[in-house]
């Protein structure tokens, strides 16, 4: 992945992340892309087809993965007060 690839997973990831604490609602399909198109503009990405298949894919997974930690490490959370 280029760094203007990663660019764009880590600011989908922030502003996602930043929509979904504000709106408590996930994001629709349409403001998952226009997160997308935003982020691909910001890093001066011209995203072809190839490009937006390769992205969403990470970000899927990071999601993913940070919701599956989230349920590892939950449980343990009652355990720190």
């Amino acid at each position: 992945m280029s760094q203007a690839e990663n660019d764009v997973v880590e600011h989908m990831l922030s502003s996602l992340t930043t929509s979904v604490l504000q709106n408590r609602i996930a994001p629709s399909d349409e403001q998952v892309m226009h997160h997308f198109w935003l982020a691909c503009e910001r890093a001066g990405l011209i995203a072809t087809e190839e490009i937006a298949i390769r992205i969403l894919k990470r970000v899927s997974r990071e999601i993913n993965e940070a919701q599956s930690m989230l349920e590892f490490i939950g449980p343990g959370a009652d355990r720190l007060n």
